[in-house]
């Protein structure tokens, strides 16, 4: 129905309700590049936690809902290291992500390029992200942090 509508991506998407959102994400690239007049292979995507107005300038901006994170917390800004008592696995905040030329996308500086699979048992990786961190990505990367769009 939002397809028909033309509203598909006015608002949040559920990627683990796609049977594919590999497929999705390139099809957003392919627009992404047709609208920029520039080749696919020069675009990166680029993430924004919090409302899709950090990517204001990108040409086909989703945000992405029902994410949930392991390895960590997120606080609605940038990771916490879990607690003891922390559960495995948690839900995040929405994230808007959009495909921009490459080097043009936001500051990287502390930022954990975290890749996102399509269960928790980590076989399929869907795409990477960044999530904002303190301190290094480097011991965030030996902490395993990962994204999971749908709970086994």
């Amino acid at each position: 129905e939002r397809c028909q509508n033309s509203t598909l991506l006015s608002s949040p998407a559920d990627l683990s309700e796609l049977f594919n959102p590999s497929v999705f994400l390139n099809a957003l690239r392919q627009e992404s590049a047709r609208r920029l007049n520039l080749p696919i292979n020069s675009l990166e995507i680029e993430s924004h936690w919090g409302p899709s107005s950090g990517l204001s300038q990108a040409k086909c901006p989703v945000t992405i809902e029902g994410l949930t994170i392991e390895g960590a917390l997120f606080d609605g800004h940038k990771l916490v290291e879990c607690s003891r008592d922390s559960p495995s696995n948690s839900s995040i905040s929405n994230c808007s992500v959009a495909w921009v030329p490459a080097g043009k996308g936001g500051n990287k500086d502390n930022q954990l390029e975290t890749p996102v699979y399509y269960n928790s048992l980590r076989e399929h990786q869907v795409t990477s992200i960044r999530i904002p961190c303190t301190g290094s990505p480097a011991v965030w990367k030996l902490k395993s942090v990962a994204l999971i769009l749908k709970n086994q």
